[in-house]
C-alpha cells in the first residue's frame, strides 16, 4: 500500500474553509475558521498535511493546557524563546506573529472549551494580529464553542467532517493499492468501515496481504472479511 494523502471530499472542504480566511486582511471581516466531526474521519491528518504544505503553525491543545501554557508553545513554534512572564509572551506572540504572518491551526479545541481565558486569550490575538486560526473538535465542539459568541461569531466558516461515502473509499482505494479492487469489494469495504479512514486503510493492508498469501490477481466481495 502506498503510503500517500488522498484528497477526498473532507480534505476538500477543509481547504475550502481555509481559502476562505485568507481573504485580505480588511476591517471587520473575520479570518477563522471551525472544523469539527466524529473521530477517524482525517481532521487531524488533513491539517497536518495542509501545514506541512503551507508554513502553517500546527499545534495541538493539551488537556492540562492554559493560557501561559498556548502562549510559551506559541511562542517556541514561532522559533523564538519564551519570555518569563504572561505579558511579555502574549506580546512576543503577537509580535511574532505581525511579522510571520502565519495561519495557526489549533487541534483538539475540545480541551479548552470550558477555559475562557484561553478562548479570549486567542480571539484578542486574532482581533490584533489578524491572523488566520482554524479551530479543529470533535464532534460536538461547535455546542461548546457556541458558550463563547464573542469568539464563535468570528467563524466564517464551519465545516463537520463526514463519513467517508463509496466514491471517498473507491478513490482511497485507486491511489492507494496496486491490486486491482472489483467493484463489491469497493462496497464491502464501503460497508465494513462505516465512514472511517483507518478502517478503510486497515482492510485495503488487510486485502493487500490476502491476495500476496494467495496469489490472486484482483479483490473481490467474498475476499473482503
Amino acid at each position: 500500500m502506498q503510503d500517500k494523502f488522498v484528497e477526498i471530499k473532507n480534505a476538500k472542504r477543509f481547504r475550502a474553509a481555509v481559502a476562505r480566511v485568507h481573504h485580505h486582511n480588511l476591517k471587520g471581516i473575520e479570518r477563522m475558521a471551525l472544523i469539527y466531526g466524529d473521530p477517524g474521519l482525517g481532521k487531524t491528518e488533513t491539517a497536518i498535511q495542509y501545514a506541512a504544505g503551507n508554513g502553517a503553525i500546527f499545534l495541538r491543545m493539551r488537556k492540562l493546557m492554559n493560557a501561559r501554557w498556548l502562549l510559551r508553545d506559541l511562542v517556541k513554534e514561532l522559533g523564538d524563546y519564551p519570555a518569563r512572564y504572561t505579558e511579555g509572551l502574549f506580546n512576543q506572540v503577537v509580535d511574532l506573529l505581525e511579522r510571520k504572518k502565519k495561519t495557526l491551526i489549533l487541534d483538539e479545541v475540545d480541551y479548552f472549551t470550558s477555559d475562557s481565558k484561553v478562548t479570549e486569550t486567542l480571539r484578542d490575538i486574532h482581533d490584533i494580529t489578524g491572523t488566520p486560526m482554524i479551530f479543529i473538535g470533535m464532534n460536538q465542539a461547535d455546542k461548546r464553542l457556541k458558550r463563547y459568541p464573542h469568539l464563535y461569531d468570528r467563524f466564517v466558516e464551519i465545516v463537520k467532517f463526514q463519513p467517508l461515502d463509496r466514491e471517498d473509499v473507491e478513490l482511497m482505494v485507486k491511489e492507494l493499492s496496486n491490486i486491482n479492487f472489483s467493484e463489491d469489494a469497493i462496497d464491502r469495504i464501503t460497508e465494513l468501515s462505516e465512514g472511517k479512514i483507518r478502517r478503510v486503510l486497515g482492510l485495503i493492508h488487510r486485502m493487500e496481504y490476502t491476495a500476496q498469501n494467495n496469489k490472486l490477481k484482483s479483490i473481490s466481495a467474498k475476499d473482503v472479511i
